[in-house]
């Protein structure tokens, strides 16, 4: 009696389904790994911006205000030459009547994030983003953040808690 033999592998539509299977799913996946990669780099950047937060919340605390001028907004500056890893510029404007005799309650932070942050999608169309800062009762200051009105970061990028367009 002859046994008959078994195969021992794969026949090449089997292979090219399991390859075609594992495209799909590489495609339908690829997009929302990319988003997540953005998203985290964007977080990264908002902690790295919680520390000029922070020193402009001791500014006013010691002051009374925010900075008024360019040479007291000069040292929370980040520059592009300064080489940070995700802020390409960082800049401080006072919102509102700002000057040493009234004062300053409200700031503004503008962000605009290097390429490799949102991995260069749309070239600088979505890199900048915006807090503002308003001194409250007590010296506590409430930040609100979101896009900037030019150039904007998109939405979906940023975390949940920075989705608040500033005013």
């Amino acid at each position: 009696m002859r046994h008959r033999a078994t195969p021992n592998g794969f026949t090449l539509i089997e292979l090219l389904i399991v390859v075609a299977i594992i495209g799909i799913l590489i495609a339908l996946a690829y997009p929302q790994y990319q988003n997540y990669v953005i998203r985290a780099n964007i977080s990264e950047a908002l902690l790295e911006i919680s520390k000029v937060r922070t020193d402009l919340a001791v500014f006013h605390a010691l002051q009374g205000r925010f900075p008024v001028n360019g040479e007291e907004r000069e040292e929370f500056l980040i520059l592009p030459d300064e080489g940070h890893p995700a802020i390409r510029n960082l800049r401080i404007q006072g919102v509102g009547a700002c000057n040493e005799n009234a004062g300053c309650n409200r700031s503004r932070i503008e962000v605009q994030l290097r390429r490799p942050v949102y991995l260069g999608i749309g070239g600088d169309a979505h890199s900048q983003l915006r807090l503002d800062g308003q001194a409250g009762p007590a010296g506590v200051i409430a930040w609100t953040c979101g896009p900037r009105d030019v150039q904007p970061v998109k939405m979906q990028w940023l975390p949940a808690s920075c989705r608040t367009p500033p005013t």
